[in-house]
């Protein structure tokens, strides 16, 4: 298992980062996986704090 902190959205690695807000996600796990993030696409946190993939909606101005 790896960890995950669902507030900073980062891996978190034991002994060197505060665990108490980490959520432990399994190795084959898309965010330990993906190198990069896809073009129109944004991480954020699901209810559970499980990293997700979610499409960036343009704002009025037609800005991403």
């Amino acid at each position: 298992m790896r960890l995950f902190n669902p507030f900073t959205m980062t891996e978190v690695i034991r002994g060197l980062h505060d665990t108490s807000s980490a959520i432990e996600l399994p190795e084959d796990n898309w965010f330990f996986r993906m190198q990069e993030i896809p073009e129109g696409m944004r991480l954020a946190v699901n209810e559970k704090g499980e990293p997700i993939l979610v499409k960036i909606k343009p704002d009025a101005s037609g800005n991403e």
